[in-house]
């Protein structure tokens, strides 16, 4: 079979559009550090890059809401801290006061110090969190959970449902404490024999009454009470530690998880600059050889052989 110039143009054409193309591709993996320049240049590839992509756009949305509950758990452990301290703190002033050694004076900058402190917890117990949300009111969180009535009780507006929050696919975690759980809730019997339940705002305004009319007997109920208000309230640092260490743990997850699927990523579109380098070096040298041999032919003739 016979082969004409026109066919030896056409293949050694081919050949250089070919070498040239790899060259070029090789050239813009190395600019770009991208495997593919376009989604079409590798369809597979680019469908499995985009999944990948689609995960781990979850898994920074589970890594985010993990960190906002982390925060929201790291204030409310500060209140929750501050609250126990102003109830031991009461306690230790009513032990101060039922010691009968101390004046009305003294009796009366005690209630002074003890109405201060319920200030205190009040505005404790409507603490808000990095988005401006109430801790202690439920699900409520856009409404003030304690507010003060007109006869200086203070009644809560908040509810006691569950706020939950996914961090990963099928798990969600509690974010919120209810308030009613925050104020505690402790059983008082007065000199009648009558029991009622308080909680840590009621216990301490019948407090700052009872050193108001400097009665021994009231004053020395309230320590038991405040004794026992503030056990409940550990109980509660207890558990938002535990709470903590969950998400801790959680967190590590997700960072796993996205570590590894970013190497999975990176395996499928980042150019392996080692390789891309040895191909090109490989490619430019067959360009040439091809280019030479493309010369040759083309200078060729019947008059070389004729000579």
């Amino acid at each position: 079979m016979k082969i004409s110039s026109n066919q030896y143009y056409e293949v050694l054409t081919k050949q250089l559009a070919k070498q040239q193309e790899s060259i070029g591709e090789l050239q813009t993996q190395l600019a770009t550090g991208k495997k593919t320049a376009v989604p079409s240049s590798d369809i597979e590839s680019s469908l499995e890059g985009l999944s990948i992509k689609s995960v781990l756009q979850r898994q920074s949305a589970y890594e985010t809401n993990l960190s906002y509950v982390r925060d929201r758990l790291t204030i409310e452990e500060s209140v929750v801290t501050s609250f126990q301290d102003y109830v031991y703190r009461l306690k230790d002033l009513a032990i101060t006061a039922s010691s009968g050694t101390y004046s009305d004076d003294d009796i009366g900058f005690m209630k002074a110090e003890a109405e201060g402190v319920l200030e205190e917890l009040i505005s404790l117990s409507n603490s808000r969190d990095s988005q401006n949300s109430y801790l202690f009111s439920g699900t409520s969180t856009n409404i003030q959970p304690f507010q003060k009535q007109a006869d200086g009780s203070i009644a809560y507006r908040g509810n006691t449902a569950e706020l939950n929050i996914q961090v990963d696919s099928g798990y969600e975690v509690k974010i919120n404490s209810s308030g009613v759980n925050l104020v505690g809730q402790i059983e008082s019997v007065d000199q009648a024999g009558n029991a009622e339940n308080k909680n840590i705002f009621e216990v301490t305004r019948d407090f700052i009454a009872a050193l108001g009319s400097n009665t021994k007997t009231d004053i020395s109920r309230s320590i038991d009470e405040f004794d026992g208000l503030g056990v409940q309230v550990g109980g509660q640092i207890a558990n938002l530690g535990i709470r903590q260490n969950l998400l801790e743990e959680r967190l590590e997850i997700v960072e796993e998880k996205k570590m590894v699927y970013e190497q999975l990523l990176s395996n499928i579109e980042d150019t392996d600059y080692s390789e891309a380098i040895t191909s090109l070096s490989s490619d430019m040298l067959a360009l040439e050889a091809a280019q030479n041999t493309f010369a040759k032919v083309t200078q060729m003739s019947l008059f070389n052989f004729l000579r």
